[in-house]
């Protein structure tokens, strides 16, 4: 075990605190800086609303002392179904004569990377152990010969990744980065204008529409208030119960604002009902969810003066429409 540099330690804990790294990747990074090792990845896994997102943080130590260093993280958006409870990958490969050397792994990409490098008979299972498996891909003579259909996306697909940059913990935060790569949007009042040195407020999402740039996604900003998304006023809009209590209403506005998907209260009808909101930025409205993913109208749960508002709002835009197509006929 190697010295180590105890300010510096507390230094990199304090950055991944600020990042909301897990209490796990602070405790492996002061694991691996203990033991002096050069260079080393911290990997922690969050779930998301389609598969997982994979956060990597990257340690280098300085060749001239024995600090280490870390500007930078990336988040991996993998489209891969989690593993039930209880269950684990299997990597299967035979060893002639009816015998098979078995290795067991938990997460699914090193499952799948460590499967393609086989070079004879092998098999990729998933269950709770090698009896009660479900064959996911197969090789003959290090050929892949089968890939389950559920399992083609995850097996071929490759993620939606982006590296963000950090200085002293400070930057897009893990739950921030995690929800770019889902495609939301998040929102930060501490962007630099580097023109200008001024710090202005905006709602960002990853533009995926137009591909990388590199190694990355551009940033598409949408400066506040600038643009016009009210997120307070939007909220109000809509049946949603609690808000009428202003720390559970700024509760639900804070999560929105770090792009999460939270479940809320919706009444129709007088009957209440659970679902997942989300923002569409975008478009300055909200949407709404079931626990399954299947997407919701919106405008059920308007309240009924903001509906009749709307209504009439588009029975004047219809009427304006045909008195001016009207005039155009004359």
């Amino acid at each position: 075990m190697g010295t180590i540099n105890l300010n510096n330690l507390e230094d990199r804990k304090a950055d991944l605190n600020a990042l909301g790294a897990s209490e796990q990747s602070i405790k492996k990074m002061e694991e691996n800086m203990r033991a002096g090792l050069l260079n080393f990845n911290i990997r922690e896994t969050k779930s998301a609303t389609n598969g997982h997102v994979d956060i990597t943080f990257p340690f280098k130590r300085s060749e001239n002392s024995e600090n280490y260093y870390m500007s930078k993280f990336t988040a991996e958006h993998y489209k891969i179904k989690p593993l039930e409870e209880g269950q684990s990958y299997f990597i299967i490969t035979s060893k002639g004569e009816g015998k098979n050397d078995i290795k067991k792994l938990d997460h699914p990409i090193d499952a799948i990377e460590q499967f393609k490098k086989r070079e004879g008979n092998a098999e990729l299972a998933v269950g709770k152990d090698v009896a009660h498996k479900t064959t996911l891909a197969s090789m003959e003579k290090g050929e892949v010969n089968f890939v389950s259909r559920d399992f083609r996306n995850a097996f071929y697909g490759k993620p939606i990744e982006q590296t963000f940059f950090t200085e002293e913990g400070k930057g897009f935060t893990v739950p921030q980065a995690s929800n770019l790569v889902q495609g939301r949007s998040v929102y930060r009042n501490d962007m630099v204008d580097y023109k200008t040195g001024t710090i202005y407020k905006a709602w960002v999402n990853l533009d995926m529409d137009r591909g990388k740039t590199g190694l990355n996604f551009k940033l598409f900003l949408r400066r506040d208030p600038e643009y016009g998304f009210d997120l307070s006023k939007v909220l109000n809009d809509y049946n949603i119960k609690g808000l009428d209590t202003p720390q559970k209403k700024e509760e639900l506005e804070e999560e929105l604002r770090k792009g999460e998907r939270p479940t809320v209260t919706v009444t129709k009808g007088g009957v209440d009902q659970e679902l997942k909101l989300e923002l569409a930025v975008r478009f300055k409205k909200v949407n709404f969810f079931k626990p399954d993913g299947s997407p919701q109208n919106r405008e059920q749960f308007l309240k009924v003066p903001v509906l009749e508002k709307q209504l009439l709002s588009n029975d004047k835009s219809k009427d304006k429409d045909l008195a001016q197509g009207q005039e155009m006929a004359r």
